[in-house]
């Protein structure tokens, strides 16, 4: 495999695992997760070189980690937003506001 194939790979790599890492770090701190805008290489890499594949193999599982992380805080969030109108609903969200501590 030719080393530019390897050093194209490597880019496409670094790039996704940046995504990974911002989203990490963003969903860590509760921030909005953005991805930078992502596009097929202009050229045709070829298939990811032997010597890659552990890299792409832990980046791939990383992602699904941060997805699984994802999902399991928005159905969080959804459940207290839920809470939230049921209570407003419940007891006139005009008559006083409602405080939720997440800290306990």
């Amino acid at each position: 495999m030719a080393e530019a194939d390897v050093t194209a790979w490597e880019i496409v790599l670094d790039r996704i695992e940046l995504d990974v890492m911002r989203g990490e770090r963003n969903l860590s701190r509760g921030l909005e997760f953005r991805t930078d805008p992502w596009d097929l290489p202009d050229t045709d890499i070829g298939p990811i070189p032997p010597q890659l594949v552990d890299r792409a193999a832990g980046i791939h599982r990383r992602q699904h980690a941060l997805i699984e992380k994802m999902s399991e805080t928005l159905h969080y969030t959804l459940r207290q937003q839920a809470v939230a109108e049921a209570a407003s609903r419940d007891h006139g969200a005009a008559a006083y506001p409602v405080y939720v501590d997440v800290a306990i």
